[in-house]
């Protein structure tokens, strides 16, 4: 079991649930939408109560993204803070760190993991939770009641799981280069205390070893960086080919209103599809970051009582084992003293 703080703990479970029926429904309008539009476009005139309702709908949708960011920011905002919180109740309990070794790891933890704590979260957990549950929604959606937007979900199925095949490389790749930014880390404050302590270098001022750090660090950033590229590519292209899909089936009939509302549908999907891989990248930094957290947290001692806590029945007990008639009143005597060798006639 983890030591770090549970991401579905206490309040954030009704947050959670609102996150995703926000989702639903936000899934729910845009298929509303998509069949308004075609309505609209069938038409020779649009009449102006049509019009309305569809602004209504895109008012409602917009209303339910606004939602979803207000709530998976306050989701994201408790997070942080009992996470802060059980970071700094285990540098209350350390009593070991020194102030060159250990200081470094909590400050690091308290200050720079938060914001990769705050993206695992909001960036990662909650986006992911609601990119997913209202692509997931339209999707489905869509497999049921629209047999001729089947064929344009060929594409985006196939892009998703090559982006779910990609998230082993992304990991490898966040972890190669958190361990080259720690090793960077390290040189630096180790040369620049020598620097203030005006301790002499041994081996030269280390340029070297920095530019050498530096080009790896540089290096393992690149690698990230095109994996994560690669995984919001596949995401593109495949929204792309899932409306050039729809555009050649719709090239052999006679009336193309309905393409209108096939294409809004399925760029919802591409679009949710595209903000999941961000939202997956996210997650995999965060949660590298919470299992460092949940490293230092476990490392930390357990609580020891303090005086204070003791309860006041065994506080009232040695009071009373200590004023006890039945003590020797001998033993309050000094053990060297004269007094003690006399005898009482």
């Amino acid at each position: 079991m983890s030591a770090a703080p549970s991401l579905l703990a206490g309040r954030r479970r009704g947050l959670a649930t609102a996150l995703v029926a926000l989702a639903i429904g936000e899934a729910l309008l845009v298929v509303l939408f998509a069949a308004r539009l075609d309505q609209l476009l069938s038409g020779p005139a649009p009449a102006p109560s049509a019009l309305a309702a569809g602004a209504v709908i895109a008012a409602a949708a917009a209303t339910a993204l606004l939602l979803q960011r207000w709530v998976g920011e306050s989701f994201a905002q408790g997070y942080v803070a009992d996470c802060r919180a059980a970071l700094y109740a285990a540098v209350v309990r350390w009593r070991g760190a020194t102030a060159g070794e250990g200081g470094a790891r909590w400050l690091t933890g308290l200050i720079n993991d938060m914001a990769s704590l705050r993206n695992y979260a909001l960036r990662g957990s909650v986006r992911l939770w609601t990119s997913a549950t209202a692509a997931g929604a339209a999707g489905l959606w869509v497999a049921l009641t629209m047999p001729q937007l089947r064929a344009g979900l060929l594409p985006l199925l196939l892009g998703t799981a090559i982006i779910l095949a990609l998230t082993l490389p992304l990991s490898r790749a966040i972890v190669a280069q958190r361990r080259e930014r720690g090793r960077l880390n390290r040189f630096m404050v180790r040369k620049v205390r020598a620097d203030l302590e005006s301790a002499p270098p041994r081996k030269g001022h280390g340029y070297r070893k920095l530019a050498s750090l530096s080009a790896t660090l540089a290096s393992a950033a690149v690698t990230r960086a095109a994996t994560i590229g690669a995984m919001e590519a596949i995401a593109t292209l495949a929204g792309l080919a899932a409306a050039l899909v729809l555009v050649w089936q719709a090239g052999g009939r006679d009336g193309h209103a309905g393409i209108a509302g096939h294409l809004t549908v399925i760029g919802f999907i591409a679009a949710r599809l595209l903000e999941s891989v961000r939202a997956l990248h996210a997650r995999i930094g965060g949660r590298i970051a919470l299992d460092r957290l949940a490293v230092l947290i476990a490392s930390a001692p357990p609580r020891r009582r303090s005086r204070r806590s003791w309860p006041a029945r065994s506080r009232a007990a040695r009071a009373r084992e200590l004023e006890s008639p039945a003590a020797p009143r001998a033993a309050l005597a000094p053990p060297s003293s004269h007094l003690t060798q006399e005898r009482v006639p």
